[in-house]
């Protein structure tokens, strides 16, 4: 339960320090060069974008036009410096296209998400392709002094994106082929002689505050991959800030993968109902007439706050979901303690509600 504990911290403001020389220059100069993300980290550096590579598990681009495969990908970090998802479009040798996203691999040792993929047709194949023509082109307002009108510009929380577009050899469409003899001509079972285009490596590293056109780029990725991925058409991309983060909560969620779709809008008008201090509404959330149960839950969390990870669908009509919740100290400088809550949810009038729920003992807040 190690990542949930690391969502309370980030949740309480316990954020990552942000990465910078001891007078606050090494920031500033990432910042002013359009490389740093809520946290300082230059996402332009190499080697950053290498951890971040090693983070997914994915090739670099080079390893992939080696292998004669064709790939265009974006790496999000949200407006906090979280690593969120990575979004590719792959075209293998002798493999149909595909779309795959990959979330960042468990710090505490845990198995990484299982991939989600699915195949692309030759519409959406070639709707990427033309996404990704200029992508990595600096637009005039990313390269004018920043004083060029004296407004003075305030980004806050902004995105980040690394995206790559590796394009391996291919036949040259706008040549013809030709024959190296005469005699070529007169003997079909020669070959002819192709003339192909080389491979190519384009990139950019830009956030959401500049304005530019990589950004449309990476986000225009994951749209396509909503609409590619069949797993994912459960989930309500109104419960999610954007494109990636419904990738994210998808990708996350294991099982079922509709079923958990289904589970997850529960999970997001339960955590809205809590919010809101909505108690009269809270029995509609559990099987049959609730008033007890819903009594019974409100009496188990004891105002705590409840953080819920991703379902688990088990089949068409039963999902699982898993998370803690937070006990905040009292003012008589109690510390902080949390206890692991646990939703068994079962499919009713076609909506999830919760079935049973188990809450454990509560311990301090950061000891597992």
């Amino acid at each position: 339960m190690r990542w949930m504990i690391l969502l309370l911290a980030a949740a309480l403001g316990n954020g990552t320090a942000f990465a910078q020389d001891a007078d606050g220059a090494g920031v500033s100069d990432v910042f002013a060069r359009g490389c740093g993300d809520d946290n300082g980290v230059d996402r332009c550096d190499a080697e950053v974008q290498q951890q971040m590579r090693d983070l997914y598990g994915v090739e670099r681009a080079e390893a992939l036009i080696a292998s004669g495969i064709t790939a265009y990908r974006a790496m999000f970090v949200d407006g906090y410096g979280r690593d969120i998802a990575v979004v590719s479009f792959v075209r293998e040798p002798g493999v149909s296209p595909f779309v795959e996203v990959r979330t960042p691999k468990a710090q505490d040792g845990t198995a990484q998400a299982e991939p989600l993929r699915a195949p692309v047709g030759h519409e959406m194949w070639n709707d990427v392709i033309a996404s990704a023509a200029h992508f990595d082109e600096k637009l005039a307002r990313e390269v004018r002094p920043p004083d060029e009108d004296g407004t003075l510009r305030v980004c806050l929380h902004g995105w980040f994106i690394v995206a790559e577009a590796a394009v391996a050899p291919r036949v040259n469409q706008s040549v013809i082929a030709g024959t190296g003899s005469m005699d070529a001509e007169r003997d079909s079972s020669l070959p002819v002689e192709a003339v192909i285009r080389d491979s190519s490596i384009r990139s950019d590293a830009e956030g959401s505050c500049a304005d530019g056109l990589a950004v449309g780029f990476a986000f225009g990725l994951a749209d396509f991959a909503v609409k590619a991925l069949p797993q994912c058409t459960t989930f309500d991309i109104e419960d999610f800030r954007n494109s990636p983060m419904m990738l994210s909560a998808c990708a996350r969620s294991s099982g079922d993968r509709m079923a958990a779709g289904t589970a997850s809008r529960f999970v997001s008008k339960l955590q809205r109902t809590l919010r809101l201090e909505q108690d009269d509404d809270l029995k509609w959330l559990f099987v049959g007439f609730g008033d007890e149960r819903a009594r019974r839950f409100m009496a188990a969390i004891d105002g705590g706050k409840v953080y819920l990870g991703q379902p688990v669908g088990l089949d068409a009509d039963r999902a699982r979901v898993e998370g803690q919740i937070l006990f905040r100290g009292g003012d008589s400088g109690e510390s902080r303690q949390v206890a692991d809550i646990t939703l068994h949810l079962l499919r009713q009038t076609n909506d999830f509600v919760i079935d049973t729920f188990e809450v454990g003992s509560r311990r301090p807040f950061g000891v597992d």
